[in-house]
């Protein structure tokens, strides 16, 4: 049963909302009614109450744009009970609260970036979208503004495990006071200053960890099995990470204490990266090591080999559709 606020709204702008609903369905036949009706009970009316308790009078214009925004989200099956995601609604449900005083203001901003952020994190294999939400559920009471929103979302989108956004993350937590900075990584404000300057020139540095991982991150997979290459990849380094080639495809690889990415690359790209091998690993009857560390690599010892570069290290095989991105340097 829907909420008495939401009720009330719905009832007022009865007109205006069906006339948009049948605007949707020439633009979208197969919209499919139900479906936008269990979105409105589940997650745009836990979003108007929120926003009835910081600013009543917001209320109707916020459900104005949310159901529009939900309307073509819902069309385009990113939203509802037949969603090809769950993410959209359960971001609209975790984070209305914490951030009713943004969608009092800004709701099309606010809701568009959390909409558009789960959506994109959901087309990265291995990014944690319920992390970002947990952590973005806590860090949105302290955001002044969508500017600060977006910035804390950068934030904890790289540390879900959106590597390739680490450099812009950071440069977009510049601009945040220093204890909303501080907070989304998880350290004192009084820790920031050191904190940001070790974490930029330390990739696979961890704020909640005293050394890197060595085991790294394991990326890629077969493509038969959902992953990205049809065949064993072969790897160069280049300066943001690394670029295989499988079959007649290019990928970049990039990976940081926090996850990997698989994103797609060039030809030329692969062509001018280089085949610096990775001295640092060895490789004997039981695999490869650095130092005395065996690497958690599932391939047969022959043909294993290693490249190096700026953003650590790559250990692959013929035998394997899966990379090992590891710290260290050439």
């Amino acid at each position: 049963m829907l909420s008495p606020v939401l009720t009330s709204v719905l009832a007022s702008r009865r007109s205006l909302l069906n006339q948009r609903v049948a605007q949707a369905r020439q633009r979208w036949p197969a919209l499919d009614t139900t479906a936008l009706s269990a979105f409105i009970g589940q997650s745009l009316d836990p979003l108007c109450v929120a926003v009835a308790g910081v600013d009543e009078a917001a209320v109707s214009m916020v459900v104005e744009v949310a159901f529009e925004l939900g309307l073509e989200l819902v069309a385009q099956g990113l939203a509802g009970p037949a969603a090809r995601l769950p993410w959209v609604d359960t971001a609209w449900q975790q984070l209305a609260v914490p951030a009713a005083p943004l969608l009092a203001v800004a709701p099309l901003e606010t809701l568009g970036a959390i909409s558009n952020a789960v959506i994109r994190m959901d087309e990265v294999p291995g990014v944690r979208v319920a992390e970002w939400l947990q952590r973005m559920a806590a860090l949105l009471p302290d955001c002044a503004d969508t500017a600060a929103l977006r910035a804390v979302g950068a934030l904890c989108a790289w540390q879900a495990g959106m590597a390739h956004l680490r450099v812009a993350a950071l440069a977009q937590a510049d601009r945040l006071p220093a204890g909303l900075a501080a907070a989304a990584l998880g350290v004192e404000q009084g820790e920031w200053t050191a904190t940001r300057s070790q974490i930029h020139s330390e990739r696979w540095w961890h704020p909640q960890g005293t050394a890197a991982n060595v085991q790294g991150q394991r990326l890629g997979g077969f493509t038969g099995l959902g992953g990205p290459f049809a065949t064993p990849p072969q790897l160069r380094a280049s300066a943001d990470g690394f670029i295989a080639r499988s079959g007649e495809r290019h990928f970049l690889l990039i990976a940081d204490a926090f996850g990997g990415v698989v994103l797609p690359a060039s030809a030329a790209e692969f062509a001018a990266a280089r085949e610096t091998s990775a001295t640092q690993v060895s490789v004997d009857s039981q695999g490869a090591r650095i130092g005395s560390t065996v690497i958690a690599y599932a391939a047969p010892a022959d043909g294993l080999a290693a490249v190096a570069g700026p953003a650590g290290v790559a250990v692959y095989s013929p035998w394997s559709h899966h990379v090992c991105l590891l710290p260290g340097t050439a």
